[in-house]
């Protein structure tokens, strides 16, 4: 990953946001027009790139926290999925593709094939394939053909045919990203404007697609195996797809978003840590004996105990739910200051704003967890908002490749995968951190690491079944992805694993969050757009069973 000037951010965040506000002032899903913002002669193909690339930054983090409390990262309130997440919930993410990344797009691609600046064309290309596959995703089928010609009221294209369409627009990306540009990005946040990084993310993308097709699609091992054999995809950490935030609070706040909603008040934390989660990540879950290395980056405890009365916490001392039972968390962690909530618990919020664990310094921004169980008080603790967002990252390809290399056989071992991408997520979380564990006498020793790669290797060669080998590879998956609920909540759906998430608190259900409920905006603005019926709809890539498979 490059080196970006802050200073660049901030004032690109600040163009990007004038943008969105004139590009979505009326908010209707086909493509706008808007006479207040300026007009096509007066613009600059910087500028369109740069509201694009600030636009996808807040539309990655708007759809990644409901996949993280969907997989049990992060708490969600529930209680059950139906009611989990409302209709509008998701309005202005939708309208951050239609009004501003495709809208940008259109009208950049003529000003950039007339520049010959085919650099801009192919770097906005792949944010709108992003960003479109991802609506497929959690939605299932979505307008684009017809939404990209300026049709009003589009009509909604199968999910299968927009993905074909996304890698249609990847290729031609590639394309243009290897033409000889007259001009260059040189205002690049994610990349620097290095063509080649964006040419790995573009087949990165592509393996992603084909591997989230596999089910439904029997050519997806070749595919994979011509991407592997190219060889020109995100396998280091300097190839690394992610936003940088930065510490500035004021015009724009251009701090990590859940950094400025959970540390701005003092003494006001607005998210509950997962009990699931804190528990794996001490291995509390599975059959893990070794500390997660990544704890005290991913989890920051403001308190040494755990809820002791019901004034704290209203389920202490009460039996669990028959459906959880004592196997698995209940109420609380089993380790000291692991303050969350159960999966789908929308009880009442005690006075434990300054009790409950918080996040930590990865990949938002905040504290490493040194054993100071010091409250939250000040907006300028740990990196102060200076966290990341993580979209696409090396250790999420040797984890896709695992997977591929043991369902598809594809080429590769799914072992030397699997343990590449432990490898290099501790690598990344301890590094973004190091500056905050330095001196602390908490950091990980190399011992500690080896350890841990040691326990998930001997587990994996133990294992006894390919559907075993695929849970480990899963589980260590999920817990590399702490940050991106996207890839959580599609690889969740797309493998039924992990497979011993805790259940919802309320009752034992089986109509798992199979999709989001289509955007109001999307529905009330197009007369060619209705609701579905419920979130138990499958997208075209999830050829699983209905019931008994995820909860």
């Amino acid at each position: 990953m490059k080196t970006i000037n802050k200073n660049l951010i901030s004032k690109s965040i600040l163009l990007g946001l004038f943008f969105f506000v004139f590009s979505c002032e009326t908010v209707e899903l086909e493509l706008l027009d808007d006479p207040d913002a300026i007009s096509l002669s007066q613009s600059d193909l910087d500028f369109f790139l740069n509201s694009n690339e600030v636009t996808l930054a807040y539309f990655f983090e708007g759809m990644t926290e409901p996949g993280m409390e969907a997989t049990r990262q992060i708490h969600m309130y529930g209680p059950l999925y139906r009611n989990a997440y409302s209709p509008s919930d998701l309005d202005t993410e939708w309208e951050r593709v239609y009004s501003t990344i495709i809208s940008n797009n259109r009208a950049l691609e003529p000003l950039a094939i007339s520049k010959e600046a085919f650099q801009h064309l192919g770097i906005a290309q792949v944010i709108e394939a992003y960003a479109v596959t991802t609506l497929v995703d959690y939605f299932g089928d979505v307008p684009y053909k017809e939404a990209v010609a300026g049709v009003s009221n589009p009509k909604r294209d199968a999910g299968s045919s927009v993905y074909a369409d996304m890698i249609t627009l990847l290729d031609n990306a590639i394309t243009n990203l290897t033409a000889e540009s007259a001009i260059s990005y040189n205002s690049d946040l994610f990349y620097g404007g290095d063509s080649d990084d964006w040419v790995s993310l573009a087949n990165t993308l592509k393996l992603k697609l084909y591997l989230q097709s596999r089910l439904v699609d029997n050519t997806a091992a070749s595919k994979i195996n011509a991407i592997i054999a190219d060889g020109n995809i995100i396998d280091s950490a300097s190839e690394d797809f992610q936003f940088n935030w930065s510490t500035n609070d004021n015009n724009p706040d251009s701090r990590h978003p859940i950094f400025a909603r959970n540390f701005d008040s003092p003494g006001v934390i607005t998210d509950y840590m997962s009990n699931h989660m804190m528990n794996e990540l001490n291995a509390g879950v599975d059959d893990k004996t070794v500390v997660d290395p990544r704890t005290r980056y991913y989890i920051y405890r403001q308190l040494d105990r755990n809820a002791i009365n019901t004034t704290e916490a209203d389920c202490v001392g009460s039996l669990p739910p028959e459906h959880i039972g004592f196997s698995m968390p209940y109420c609380m962690t089993d380790f000291e200051g692991y303050w969350g909530r159960d999966h789908g618990d929308d009880g009442g919020i005690p006075p434990d704003t300054g009790s409950r664990a918080t996040w930590g310094v990865y990949p938002v921004g905040g504290v490493f967890d040194d054993n100071s169980y010091e409250p939250i008080v000040s907006r300028s603790v740990g990196t102060q908002g200076s966290g990341i967002s993580p979209i696409m990252l090396s250790s999420y390809t040797h984890f896709m490749l695992a997977e591929s290399a043991l369902k598809l056989g594809t080429t590769g071992d799914a072992l030397t995968y699997l343990l590449a991408g432990v490898e290099q997520s501790i690598d990344k979380v301890m590094a973004f951190g190091a500056a905050q564990a330095a001196g602390s006498g908490f950091e990980p020793s190399a011992t500690d690491v080896s350890d841990y790669i040691d326990e998930v290797e001997a587990n994996y060669t133990a294992a006894a079944s390919d559907d075993e080998k695929l849970n480990i590879i899963m589980t260590e998956y999920h817990l590399a992805l702490y940050g991106n609920g996207v890839e959580a909540y599609n690889s969740y759906r797309r493998t039924g694993m992990p497979n011993d998430l805790q259940p919802l608190r309320a009752a034992d259900v089986d109509n798992f969050l199979r999709s989001f409920f289509y955007p109001t905006t999307s529905v009330s603005n197009n007369s060619n757009s209705d609701q579905k019926d419920d979130v138990t709809a499958q997208v075209f890539w999830d050829t699983n069973p209905a019931s008994g498979f995820i909860k």
